[in-house]
């Protein structure tokens, strides 16, 4: 989500079961992702989001449904107090475990994740980084695994690269078909899960998930990637 759009009052949106939110502050990106335990941000369906601001986004779990978090673009920056963005204060209300808080609204979070952060990463993205920056295959691993433990979902998706590359590819497909369910427009993803599916032999679950990553406009190198793929697994029959 590059901008976030104006979009639908949420005010008769709000459900009894609040979502409990995991809290990832990225302060190289200036991002604050506060989102339901299990979710991420990239690869949703555009009609999930419901702008508040163009730096704003509610994200929800089908168009007209439950929001289950929020997103935060030049977090740093962003004015919670500008009248513009008053609906922050209001419902939905959410529940944020990490910081202490209960029924709270999006702005209540905001507030104290910035003062409870500062300038500083939430703990998860300190092992994002590392496994980015690991100089062995092993390590890499590691740090995945624990950047997963602390309920960052999107290491669902190094993790399963790092282990299809280290020809661990059956434990790689869990991670690789999972992070393809939970963020279903990233045609990054579900070409990793055909890659995961061909080197387990599951060549018709490869197939359909090589052309789910074609759906979706992307980048000319995953194409082609993709692409080649879906010759070898017709040559194969």
């Amino acid at each position: 989500m590059s901008g976030i759009r104006r979009g639908r009052d949420l005010t008769c949106m709000q459900h009894e079961n609040l979502p409990r939110l995991f809290i990832n502050h990225i302060p190289s990106l200036d991002w604050l992702i506060a989102l339901e335990f299990g979710r991420v941000d990239e690869g949703q369906p555009e009609d999930h989001w419901v702008g508040v601001s163009e730096d704003f986004g509610f994200l929800c779990d089908a168009p007209q449904g439950r929001p289950v978090g929020f997103k935060i673009l030049r977090f740093s920056r962003f004015d919670l107090d500008d009248p513009d963005v008053s609906a922050i204060w209001e419902t939905p209300l959410f529940t944020a475990p990490t910081l202490g808080l209960a029924r709270a609204s999006a702005g209540e979070v905001a507030t104290v994740a910035r003062a409870t952060f500062g300038p500083e990463p939430t703990v998860n993205r300190e092992y994002f980084n590392e496994a980015l920056e690991a100089e062995s295959e092993a390590e890499e691993i590691v740090n995945w695994r624990v950047c997963l433990e602390t309920g960052d979902c999107m290491a669902h998706y190094g993790l399963g690269i790092a282990l299809l590359e280290a020809d661990q590819a059956s434990e790689a497909y869990d991670h690789l078909r999972f992070y393809a369910q939970i963020s279903p427009e990233n045609p990054w993803a579900h070409h990793w899960h055909g890659r995961a599916a061909m080197a387990l032999g599951e060549l018709g679950e490869a197939r359909a998930a090589l052309g789910r990553s074609l759906e979706f406009e992307s980048e000319a190198e995953l194409m082609n990637r993709s692409r080649m793929l879906l010759v070898r697994l017709e040559r194969a029959g």
